[in-house]
């Protein structure tokens, strides 16, 4: 995978497990060092930092206590300076029903099944953020 390091981004990573946070900001960092990672570990949290920061891509579980990434992606969308920001849905299920309902009703822009390497989630987050840059 070739990195193109002229890509300012800057990620919300949106986990309730510590480990899985980490996992996820370490890969990504030994892949492009230059990305800037902040983590949130809940719905609220995670709504907090949108409020007050800027962000390029948001990665998120689908399932969390006290809210996951469907109802983070719903709050997003329904907020015009967060539609066109990119949403990476986090997720354990692998059905079609799964994948079809988060891409058609909840609006994510990719899909990553657990387990995944930090190179397919790397993968994801460039092409959700240049899809919606190109939009």
């Amino acid at each position: 995978m070739e990195i193109d390091f002229q890509k300012k981004l800057k990620i919300l990573l949106v986990d309730d497990v510590q480990v899985h946070r980490y996992l996820m900001s370490s890969g990504i960092a030994r892949i492009n060092p230059f990305v800037q990672i902040d983590q949130a570990t809940s719905l609220e949290e995670a709504i907090t930092r949108l409020s007050n920061g800027t962000y390029n891509v948001v990665v998120s579980d689908w399932s969390m206590a006290g809210g996951g990434g469907d109802e983070l992606v719903r709050w997003m969308r329904a907020r015009a300076n967060f539609r066109r920001v990119p949403f990476i849905m986090i997720s354990s299920h692998a059905g079609h029903d799964a994948i079809i309902h988060a891409f058609m009703e909840l609006d994510v822009d990719a899909y990553v099944v657990k387990p995944f390497t930090p190179q397919d989630l790397y993968k994801k987050i460039v092409f959700a953020f240049d899809k919606r840059s190109k939009s």
